[in-house]
């Protein structure tokens, strides 16, 4: 028995030992080292990028190694004297795109423009300014650090734009609607939004006068459909009774913009007396707050 035991152990080991001396012959990519953005005719002259049009950029692929798809993204910055390009304040193009030649729209490029260079009054862009350009190559899925940062990620040359006329366009804070008995439960009425606190900050805060007996309602990501879209007490299509304790009430949000009827449950104060109301919705920790003030 002792015999068997040791032989079998040995064929173990030596299975083991084969498994790994086994070549690894899956194709893999390469971390790149090389990427090209390409210089464009119009670097050198007056070139308008108008509402509605856009503006094309070519680059070469990086150098992964084998055939892949990866995702290309623009990033724009204003000139600064004395300033290496790797220390300006570089901001994302907020548009992506698979393909070498890319077309990119009027108005993500020139919202980052107009960001870059702070600017927040309409005619602050009535003038061409130089813009620098770079863009970032990455393979979508591909292993992060705790950043986000692949090593697959790469970023390309920068190049000079002597004079880019772009139309005044700034990123406003997104909202979301108040829809109940307020607006007379209206889904196409966006008279009562909620704004984000900050923009991207998913905060949405507002203070409107909730008559007598009108304490019911939910909020929608965006109007015009019932079924989608919907921030409420409870995905149940049915109120939820709350009160305000000491003028003030806490409690939780559901909201799933990829479920159809999600979210749907709105809030309900019985024998509501009529108020102000400030509401902040947080679509981080998915709660609700509800106070009333004077």
């Amino acid at each position: 028995m002792k015999k068997i035991t040791f032989l079998s152990a040995l064929a173990l080991v030596l299975t083991m030992s084969l498994t790994g001396c086994k070549e690894d012959t899956q194709p893999r990519l390469d971390y790149p080292t090389e990427f090209q953005l390409n210089t464009p005719p119009f670097a050198h002259q007056e070139y308008i990028v108008d509402e509605g049009g856009y503006i094309e950029f070519t680059c070469s692929q990086a150098d992964y190694g084998m055939g892949t798809t990866p995702q290309y993204q623009l990033e724009v910055a204003k000139p600064a004297e004395g300033v290496e390009d790797a220390n300006l304040t570089w901001v994302p193009v907020e548009y992506t795109t698979t393909q070498a030649k890319m077309v990119i729209p009027a108005e993500p490029f020139s919202m980052a423009v107009c960001s870059a260079y702070g600017w927040d009054d309409p005619a602050m862009a009535d003038e061409p300014v130089p813009v620098k350009v770079r863009c970032v190559s990455r393979i979508l899925n591909a292993p992060a650090d705790e950043n986000g940062v692949s090593k697959y990620d790469i970023t390309s040359n920068v190049i000079t734009l002597d004079q880019v006329k772009v139309y005044f366009a700034v990123k406003l804070p997104d909202a979301i609607y108040l829809i109940g008995k307020p607006q007379g439960w209206n889904i196409n009425d966006g008279s009562m939004p909620l704004y984000e606190t900050e923009i991207g900050s998913r905060v949405y805060k507002g203070t409107y006068e909730i008559k007598e007996g009108e304490f019911q309602f939910r909020f929608y990501d965006e109007i015009g459909n019932w079924d989608w879209y919907s921030i409420g007490s409870q995905n149940e299509d049915a109120t939820v009774a709350i009160t305000l304790t000491d003028g003030e009430y806490t409690g939780p949000v559901f909201y799933d913009p990829a479920t159809e009827k999600a979210g749907k449950g709105g809030w309900q104060v019985e024998g509501w007396s009529g108020g102000n109301v400030e509401m902040t919705v947080n679509l981080n920790s998915m709660t609700v707050v509800f106070k009333k003030v004077d």
